[in-house]
C-alpha cells in the first residue's frame, strides 16, 4: 500500500539526492524518514510540510485507512539552536 506511494514521491526528491525510507508501518499509521545523506544541496530537497501533505494526499487514495504520517527530516535537528 505504502510502497508504491514513497516511489512516486522519491521520483521527486531523487532529483535533489533525498530519498525517502519507510521506517515503521501499521494498517493506519506510517513512519518515514528522509535520508539527505547524498545531497548536496539539502536545502534545496521540499521542504517537510509538502512532503507529508503529498504523502497524504496520495494515501487517501492508495490506502485510506492511514491517518498518521509521520515524517522524520534530518533537516529540522541542524534548524534547532543549539544548547551550550
Amino acid at each position: 500500500m505504502v510502497a508504491p506511494v514513497v516511489e512516486e514521491l522519491n521520483e521527486i526528491v531523487r532529483l535533489d539526492g533525498a530519498e525517502l525510507v519507510v521506517r515503521a508501518e501499521s494498517l493506519t499509521s506510517v513512519l518515514l524518514e528522509l535520508d539527505l545523506s547524498r545531497s548536496e544541496c539539502p536545502e534545496c530537497v521540499v521542504p517537510k510540510d509538502l512532503i507529508v501533505e503529498l504523502i497524504r494526499s496520495k494515501l487517501a487514495t492508495a490506502a485510506p485507512d492511514i491517518s498518521t504520517v509521520k515524517l522524520i527530516d534530518p533537516r529540522e535537528d541542524e534548524a534547532a539552536p543549539q544548547q551550550h
